[in-house]
């Protein structure tokens, strides 16, 4: 009986590293599209890039779905923002930049 708990326990903890580490690709490749779409030039993260906009805590102040209207529809959300629409970034890069830029709390 204590080994199949402890086997239990064993499993658990691999499927949450598993996951973890699944979270951390999916943000870093957030972190590639944010490049490649060359956020900086306007946006900075921790000093680095562009000064109209700090991204630094933007993942504790927006939901996902807020983050991904910036993105897509930034007019909706501000109708006098001067920020780029990119709505035809393919659904998984948004995903992935939605997921990085919620990495930053």
């Amino acid at each position: 009986m204590k080994s199949a708990i402890i086997a239990c326990a064993v499993l658990i903890l691999c499927v949450g590293a598993c996951i973890v580490s699944a979270v951390d690709a999916v943000a870093e490749h957030g972190k590639q599209v944010y490049a490649a779409q060359k956020c900086a030039m306007c946006h900075s993260i921790s000093g680095a890039g562009g000064k109209r906009l700090a991204l630094d805590g933007v993942g504790s102040r927006l939901k996902p779905k807020e983050m991904q209207k910036w993105i897509r529809t930034p007019k909706e959300m501000k109708s006098n923002t001067t920020m780029k629409a990119y709505p035809n970034l393919p659904e998984k890069d948004l995903d992935a930049l939605t997921s990085y830029l919620l990495s930053l709390k």
